[in-house]
């Protein structure tokens, strides 16, 4: 998914300084980051490292600015980040059911909203909620 700083400062509770409407197509660590990405620096020396790499734009705490990036700028970098990556990374979800190759005790008690994955072994006497 794409978001723009906008949209992810919305999300994370920020203040963008800089273009809001770039468009953001990932996030990574600094040290891998590219073009369009968006990384996060909860110090001082993790900043600098965010300004130097390749990253579109910054997470940071509210005291930080940048001539070079633009800064989503936020209360607490570290749980903006958290919030940021569900964005990004959501979980996945799975429909109720018991996959095929799933082997399940015939006295094990499973829900019928449950998900039973690939190769997973319930075990006898087992009980499964939804």
């Amino acid at each position: 998914m794409a978001y723009t700083t906008a949209d992810i400062a919305k999300h994370i509770d920020g203040e963008v300084l800089g273009d809001s409407t770039t468009v953001l197509k990932g996030f990574a660590p600094a040290d891998s980051a590219k073009a369009g990405d968006l990384t996060f620096a909860e110090n001082e020396d993790f900043f600098v490292r965010a300004e130097k790499s390749a990253a579109t734009a910054i997470i940071a705490d509210k005291h930080f600015s940048s001539k070079k990036k633009i800064v989503i700028r936020v209360a607490d970098a570290r749980i903006a980040f958290a919030k940021a990556m569900t964005l990004f990374f959501p979980e996945q979800t799975f429909a109720a059911g018991i996959h095929p190759t799933a082997i399940v005790a015939s006295n094990a008690k499973i829900d019928p909203a449950a998900y039973i994955g690939p190769y997973c072994i319930i075990g006898g006497r087992v009980q499964i909620g939804a």
